[in-house]
């Protein structure tokens, strides 16, 4: 059975070999990028349509798409053609194809796959120009190696559709990695002493800026979170502090045990709020309903030790 050609001329066709690698080399790193501009632009407008109340104006942009998707293909076939590239269509096209799945993958599966963070735009023109060259180059390299089958735009059509299925993998990661920083940020710069809950049933899972308060997660083994507050500003010390909310008609508070424990209707309270020994207002809740006695549970509450907080960091980004 006879082979099919590679992308690459085997022979001299009156232009030097180095010519087809520049035409699909630029095709990649300047077309793509280019074109992926377009369906991010068209994604735009179809937001701002629907915004104003015009979505069904979304439906001319139809034809438009197609006219433009194969005015490019179009523009790669020639400019391939005339650098001596064989299967000009299918690697113009498959490279028009890149561009405009690529930021319909990073819009919808893959948001955090950013390799320039902050714009979502020029990311998304990089992830082309990569996700393209890549695709094209295992064409050239599979050219280069001898008595092999020539399979055309193949060899890029498996590396493309493999690379465009690890982006929501590569996001995932990313946005891991994102978080891990967030957490260990936070617990870093924190400028007053973090309120530890030192008790072995509680494990450290997470951290969160909330509003007014560094929160920790933890959980005990079947999965029940208690959230430990340690607050900041102008509440965070003293005793108007800790009683901050208990002058609305709704809240009842009362001292438990040197704590004040916080009631929003019923008998079961829905914080617990004590200090620690430098006067620093800690403040224990969980979600409503939950099976956790937060006076017990503030009783293994302790100001955190120097040079505890690695281990804080290394616990809700292990």
């Amino acid at each position: 059975m006879r082979s099919i050609d590679g992308v690459l001329p085997r022979a001299p066709t009156g232009r030097p070999r180095v010519a087809a690698v520049g035409a699909v080399l630029i095709l990649c790193l300047v077309g793509a990028p280019v074109m992926s501009l377009f369906p991010v632009g068209l994604w735009e407008a179809a937001e701002a349509l629907t915004m104003s109340g015009a979505g069904l104006g979304v439906l001319v942009f139809a034809p438009l798409v197609a006219g433009v998707v194969l005015l490019m293909t179009w523009l790669g076939t020639r400019w391939l053609e005339g650098a001596g590239v064989n299967h000009p269509t299918s690697a113009a096209s498959l490279v028009t194809v890149t561009a405009m799945a690529t930021p319909v993958f990073v819009a919808f599966l893959a948001p955090a796959a950013t390799p320039v963070p902050g714009n979502t735009t020029v990311s998304i023109a990089v992830l082309s120009a990569a996700v393209a060259t890549l695709g094209m180059g295992a064409c050239m390299a599979w050219c280069g190696l001898p008595d092999r089958f020539q399979a055309g735009v193949l060899p890029a059509v498996v590396v493309v559709a493999a690379l465009l299925t690890a982006l929501p993998a590569v996001s995932d990661e990313m946005r891991a990695r994102a978080a891990d920083e967030r957490s260990r940020e936070q617990i870093e710069s924190f400028d007053q002493t973090i309120a530890v809950l030192d008790d072995p049933r509680w494990s450290l899972d997470q951290v969160h800026e909330v509003d007014g308060a560094l929160r920790f997660t933890y959980r005990d083994p079947d999965g029940t979170p208690v959230y430990v507050h340690t607050w900041t500003g102008a509440r965070a010390r003293g005793s108007e502090g800790i009683r901050s909310g208990c002058e609305f008609p709704d809240v009842r508070c009362r001292n438990v045990d040197g704590a004040v424990a916080v009631y929003r209707g019923g008998n079961t309270p829905a914080e617990l709020r004590t200090h620690l020994n430098d006067g620093v207002v800690a403040c224990l809740t969980s979600v409503p309903g939950a099976p956790v006695d937060l006076v017990s549970a503030a009783r293994s509450l302790r100001p955190e030790t120097p040079g505890e907080r690695e281990h804080l960091v290394r616990a809700v980004t292990s």
